[in-house]
């Protein structure tokens, strides 16, 4: 992409903030002449494609993804719109073609930091982190766009982001794998430590607060080898069994479950539980963006003024719908054990409860995952907000404060890339399975890593 990027909205007089319709475009980058010059087709389609992906990072950084439009992106690259068309079906398309390009340069960049790298390897993964955390701050664009925005962009960016990261995860896991003085982690930790440093940065870029954390690269260093022992090569061994049985009662379960488990039944609903219900439903099969109010009336067997009196759009009803998940998990992890003696047992309880509990309901854990963050700003903020509180249940009642100072964010972008990757694979079933190496996230930055194993070693009614 190229350089010399100019502010890219100008308001015209008595505009309105964001409105794509009540602003003027500048374009960031000047047309190729017409006429003859010395570019071949392919060399100007390049050329395009180039400005199209600054422009839309420029957009997205401006706007969002939903409040980005195309006319914007095409007066912002200064190309035709059948330019555009020519190389992108949509929105979308272009988006997550921007979203691949920003990816692929920064696994490069971070693969070129690890391998120039020398000594240990909590000194390469040093460099690793503040080529990242540099890169990130000179232009924090691109990372908003990959981290926060592509979350947004439906179910396709939701799959691009689990892509990306199992890109990170397998570069993680490589590195712990190869390095000498390093234990090879399971995956799932492995997906929970990329989880939460994710979830981590993408926090402090929503809140533009970057600079509010001067040693980024040391605390996602920190955070990465809290998880580091040498009693993690034994982890694996001595949590097969326990993993083995997991696995046959949950697919002795699946085999004996009804539909009304992952969807509850409308009978005994009252018409707004059903309404709730249904939305979610349908935004779960549906586009949330094009899904209507009269639409989920007539789901819900109600007619569009009894919707009316409970509800004053889709939205409304929508977040009504998050906040009775958001009830029904923070009642799971509820658990009076959470801040008594037994700790970190109490916390692998719930956890379990906490994961079988959306393993049978698949409908919360899409709505959690997914759905939430194609709702709009209210509904990715209250649940994040979910994720936050069920962290701080998780570990209120923890004997010392945690180790490290990412742990409480981390740990929630565990918790939730995990949920993510189920929904994303078509697993949620198995989540039940992954609850004690979650326990393992959860519990090592306040009991230490090799208590940590202890706990989740231990036989288990």
């Amino acid at each position: 992409m190229e350089s010399g990027v100019r502010s890219s909205i100008t308001q015209r007089a008595g505009g309105a903030g964001r409105d794509a319709g009540t602003t003027r475009v500048t374009p960031l980058y000047k047309r190729l002449p017409h006429g003859p010059h010395r570019l071949d087709r392919s060399e100007v389609i390049l050329h395009q494609r180039a400005r199209i992906h600054g422009a839309m990072v420029e957009a997205v950084s401006e706007c969002g993804y939903e409040g980005t439009s195309v006319k914007q992106v095409i007066g912002l690259a200064g190309v035709s719109r059948r330019s555009f068309y020519e190389q992108f079906a949509n929105k979308q398309e272009s988006f997550l073609a921007t979203f691949d390009l920003l990816v692929h340069q920064a696994a490069q960049r971070g693969l070129r930091a690890y391998e120039a790298g020398t000594g240990s390897l909590e000194d390469r993964l040093r460099g690793t982190f503040r080529a990242l955390d540099q890169h990130t701050r000179e232009d924090p664009k691109p990372a908003r766009l990959v981290l926060v925005e592509a979350q947004t962009a439906g179910v396709a960016g939701a799959l691009r982001v689990c892509r990306a990261m199992a890109t990170c995860e397998q570069m993680l896991a490589k590195s712990f794998a190869q390095a000498p003085e390093a234990t090879p982690l399971p995956t799932p930790i492995v997906r929970g430590i990329a989880g939460g440093m994710s979830g981590a940065l993408a926090n402090l870029i929503r809140a533009d607060a970057l600079e509010q954390a001067p040693d980024l690269a040391e605390e996602l260093l920190g955070w990465t080898m809290l998880y580091q022992t040498p009693s993690a090569a034994q982890m694996a061994k001595r949590m097969a069994p326990q993993l083995t049985r997991r696995m046959r009662e949950i697919s002795f379960s699946s085999a004996r479950a009804s539909s009304p488990a992952s969807a509850p039944d409308a009978l005994g609903q009252d018409d707004a539980e059903r309404m709730l219900h249904t939305v979610l439903r349908l935004a779960a099969m549906h586009d949330y963006r094009e899904l209507t109010a009269p639409q989920i009336a007539e789901e819900s067997r109600v007619s569009i003024d009894e919707f009316l009196e409970c509800f004053t759009d889709r939205d409304a009803c929508f977040l009504a719908a998050l906040d009775m998940v958001k009830d029904d998990l923070l009642a799971v992890a509820s658990s009076p054990q959470l801040v008594s003696g037994a700790w970190p047992q109490a916390v692998r309880r719930t956890l379990r409860e906490l994961m079988d509990y959306l393993a049978n309901r698949p409908l919360y854990a899409r709505t959690i995952a997914q759905e939430a963050f194609f709702a709009g700003g209210e509904a990715v903020a209250r649940d994040l907000e979910l994720a936050r509180n069920i962290t701080a249940l998780l570990t209120d009642g923890a004997p010392e404060p945690a180790s490290h100072p990412l742990a409480m964010e981390g740990i929630a972008g565990a918790l939730w890339h995990t949920i993510r990757c189920q929904v994303a694979a078509g697993r949620v079933q198995l989540l039940g399975a992954l609850s004690d190496y979650l326990t393992y996230i959860v519990l090592a930055p306040f009991i230490g890593a090799e208590a940590a194993i202890e706990v989740v070693a231990e036989e288990q009614p």
